[in-house]
């Protein structure tokens, strides 16, 4: 009785030392794994960036070139007619 006890602990201990074994296995490529998530969520993060830089700059540039058309009209007003040369 007190061997088979022994074995059973035995089975046990073996059973615990594998499943240990797995999870220190798992956990050696787990900072690969964070690095990698770290990555990807760090360039997702940049990619909306700039999405929204680009919207930005498309508003500016939408104003500057309003704002250069609105002075040439203005300026075609305010400014008298060239003189013709003979």
């Amino acid at each position: 009785m007190a061997l088979e006890a022994y074995a059973d602990r035995v089975v046990e201990a073996d059973r615990q030392w594998e499943e240990w074994r797995q999870i220190e296995e798992l956990s050696e490529g787990a900072d690969a794994v964070l690095d990698l998530l770290a990555r990807t969520a760090r360039d997702d993060m940049a990619v909306a960036e700039i999405e929204g830089m680009t919207g930005q700059a498309a508003v500016v540039a939408e104003a500057l070139t309003s704002a250069v058309e609105s002075a040439k009209k203005a300026a075609v007003i305010a400014l008298p007619p060239p003189a013709a040369t003979a």
